[in-house]
Protein backbone atom coordinates (compact mmCIF):
# COMPACT_ATOMS: atom_id res chain seq x y z
CA UNK A 1 0.00 0.00 0.00
CA UNK A 2 0.82 3.63 -0.19
CA UNK A 3 0.87 6.09 2.53
CA UNK A 4 0.03 9.57 2.06
CA UNK A 5 -0.87 12.62 3.79
CA UNK A 6 -2.00 14.80 0.83
CA UNK A 7 -4.83 12.56 0.55
CA UNK A 8 -7.98 12.65 2.49
CA UNK A 9 -9.48 9.19 1.99
CA UNK A 10 -8.32 5.35 1.45
CA UNK A 11 -8.65 3.88 -2.53
CA UNK A 12 -8.65 0.50 -2.78
CA UNK A 13 -9.04 -2.22 -5.70
CA UNK A 14 -12.58 -1.75 -7.15
CA UNK A 15 -13.42 -5.70 -6.50
CA UNK A 16 -12.52 -5.38 -2.57
CA UNK A 17 -13.91 -2.26 -2.53
CA UNK A 18 -17.30 -2.69 -3.54
CA UNK A 19 -17.03 -6.11 -2.14
CA UNK A 20 -17.36 -3.79 1.13
CA UNK A 21 -19.70 -1.40 -0.14
CA UNK A 22 -21.99 -4.51 -1.03
CA UNK A 23 -21.90 -5.46 2.58
CA UNK A 24 -23.32 -2.34 3.42
CA UNK A 25 -27.66 -2.18 3.25
CA UNK A 26 -28.30 0.35 0.78
CA UNK A 27 -24.86 2.13 -0.27
CA UNK A 28 -24.97 2.96 -4.25
CA UNK A 29 -21.58 3.59 -6.18
CA UNK A 30 -22.17 7.40 -7.36
CA UNK A 31 -20.19 7.78 -10.53
CA UNK A 32 -20.83 11.20 -10.89
CA UNK A 33 -19.04 11.98 -7.28
CA UNK A 34 -16.67 8.94 -7.66
CA UNK A 35 -17.69 7.80 -3.86
CA UNK A 36 -20.17 5.63 -2.37
CA UNK A 37 -22.97 6.97 -0.79
CA UNK A 38 -24.38 4.92 1.84
CA UNK A 39 -27.22 5.48 4.40
CA UNK A 40 -26.57 7.83 6.95
CA UNK A 41 -27.46 5.29 10.15
CA UNK A 42 -25.85 2.31 8.51
CA UNK A 43 -23.61 0.29 10.94
CA UNK A 44 -19.75 -0.11 8.93
CA UNK A 45 -17.30 -2.70 9.82
CA UNK A 46 -14.07 -2.27 11.26
CA UNK A 47 -11.55 -2.14 8.18
CA UNK A 48 -8.03 -4.29 8.98
CA UNK A 49 -4.91 -3.94 7.15
CA UNK A 50 -2.39 -6.34 7.89
CA UNK A 51 1.34 -5.32 7.21
CA UNK A 52 4.46 -6.44 8.55
CA UNK A 53 2.68 -9.28 9.85
CA UNK A 54 0.22 -6.85 12.23
CA UNK A 55 -3.09 -5.56 11.80
CA UNK A 56 -3.46 -1.77 11.71
CA UNK A 57 -7.70 -1.31 12.49
CA UNK A 58 -9.57 1.82 11.07
CA UNK A 59 -12.68 2.08 13.13
CA UNK A 60 -16.10 1.68 10.92
CA UNK A 61 -17.24 5.16 12.33
CA UNK A 62 -14.15 6.72 11.11
CA UNK A 63 -15.21 5.42 7.82
CA UNK A 64 -18.59 7.34 7.34
CA UNK A 65 -18.28 11.13 5.90
CA UNK A 66 -21.21 12.89 6.40
CA UNK A 67 -22.44 16.18 4.58
CA UNK A 68 -24.88 17.77 6.47
CA UNK A 69 -27.45 15.15 8.30
CA UNK A 70 -29.26 12.80 5.29
CA UNK A 71 -25.97 12.67 2.68
CA UNK A 72 -23.51 10.19 4.34
CA UNK A 73 -20.59 8.67 1.71
CA UNK A 74 -18.00 5.81 2.82
CA UNK A 75 -14.82 7.22 3.29
CA UNK A 76 -13.23 4.32 0.86
CA UNK A 77 -13.82 4.83 -2.87
CA UNK A 78 -12.13 2.96 -5.97
CA UNK A 79 -8.54 3.56 -6.99
CA UNK A 80 -9.21 5.20 -10.39
CA UNK A 81 -5.83 5.72 -12.27
CA UNK A 82 -6.80 5.44 -15.65
CA UNK A 83 -6.79 2.17 -18.02
CA UNK A 84 -9.12 -0.30 -17.83
CA UNK A 85 -9.68 -2.52 -15.25
CA UNK A 86 -10.90 -6.91 -15.95
CA UNK A 87 -13.56 -6.82 -12.81
CA UNK A 88 -17.17 -6.44 -12.43
CA UNK A 89 -19.06 -3.26 -13.68
CA UNK A 90 -20.01 -0.19 -11.73
CA UNK A 91 -23.70 0.41 -11.92
CA UNK A 92 -23.59 4.09 -11.21
CA UNK A 93 -26.88 6.09 -10.15
CA UNK A 94 -26.91 9.58 -10.93
CA UNK A 95 -28.88 11.87 -8.75
CA UNK A 96 -29.20 15.70 -9.03
CA UNK A 97 -27.04 17.00 -5.95
CA UNK A 98 -26.52 20.72 -6.00
CA UNK A 99 -22.90 22.19 -7.03
CA UNK A 100 -21.90 22.94 -3.35
CA UNK A 101 -22.36 19.43 -2.16
CA UNK A 102 -19.99 17.94 -5.65
CA UNK A 103 -17.99 21.08 -4.55
CA UNK A 104 -17.31 19.87 -1.15
CA UNK A 105 -16.65 16.18 -1.53
CA UNK A 106 -14.06 17.37 -5.06
CA UNK A 107 -11.89 19.37 -2.24
CA UNK A 108 -11.87 16.55 -0.07
CA UNK A 109 -11.74 13.46 -1.63
CA UNK A 110 -9.31 15.20 -4.43
CA UNK A 111 -9.12 15.11 -8.53
CA UNK A 112 -8.68 11.92 -10.46
CA UNK A 113 -5.24 12.77 -12.19
CA UNK A 114 -2.39 10.86 -13.59
CA UNK A 115 -0.70 8.40 -11.46
CA UNK A 116 2.78 7.89 -10.13
CA UNK A 117 2.07 4.13 -9.76
CA UNK A 118 4.16 1.70 -11.50
CA UNK A 119 0.80 -0.21 -14.12
CA UNK A 120 1.71 -3.50 -12.69
CA UNK A 121 0.30 -2.15 -9.09
CA UNK A 122 -2.27 -0.07 -10.45
CA UNK A 123 -5.26 -2.62 -9.90
CA UNK A 124 -4.02 -4.39 -6.91
CA UNK A 125 -2.64 -1.44 -4.39
CA UNK A 126 -4.19 0.31 -1.45
CA UNK A 127 -4.11 4.42 -0.96
CA UNK A 128 -4.00 5.16 2.26
CA UNK A 129 -4.80 8.94 3.21
CA UNK A 130 -5.62 10.70 6.50
CA UNK A 131 -8.80 8.29 7.44
CA UNK A 132 -6.18 5.37 8.25
CA UNK A 133 -2.96 7.67 8.81
CA UNK A 134 -4.89 9.14 12.20
CA UNK A 135 -5.71 6.24 12.95
CA UNK A 136 -1.72 5.43 13.65
CA UNK A 137 0.70 6.81 15.05
CA UNK A 138 3.26 7.05 11.74
CA UNK A 139 6.89 7.47 11.38
CA UNK A 140 8.73 9.09 7.77
CA UNK A 141 12.27 8.35 8.18
CA UNK A 142 13.37 10.21 4.73
CA UNK A 143 17.07 9.62 5.74
CA UNK A 144 16.74 5.90 6.20
CA UNK A 145 14.14 5.89 3.24
CA UNK A 146 11.83 3.88 5.80
CA UNK A 147 7.80 4.17 7.13
CA UNK A 148 7.03 2.83 10.42
CA UNK A 149 3.62 2.54 12.28
CA UNK A 150 2.07 1.63 15.52
CA UNK A 151 -1.34 1.50 16.99
CA UNK A 152 -2.81 4.81 18.80
CA UNK A 153 -2.94 5.07 22.96
CA UNK A 154 -7.30 5.08 23.10
CA UNK A 155 -7.37 8.23 25.02
CA UNK A 156 -5.45 9.67 21.69
CA UNK A 157 -7.60 8.01 19.36
CA UNK A 158 -10.67 10.55 19.29
CA UNK A 159 -8.65 13.70 19.78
Amino acid sequence: GIMDTGTSLIYGPQAEVMKIANSINGSQYMDYYELIKIPCDAEIPDLEFHMGGKAFRVPGEDLKLAFGQYMCFLAISIMNLGGDEDSEEIDPVYTDFNREVRNEIKNLAGEVGDSPIPSKYRFNTWLLGDVFLRTQYCVFDYDNEQFGLAELKEELKKK
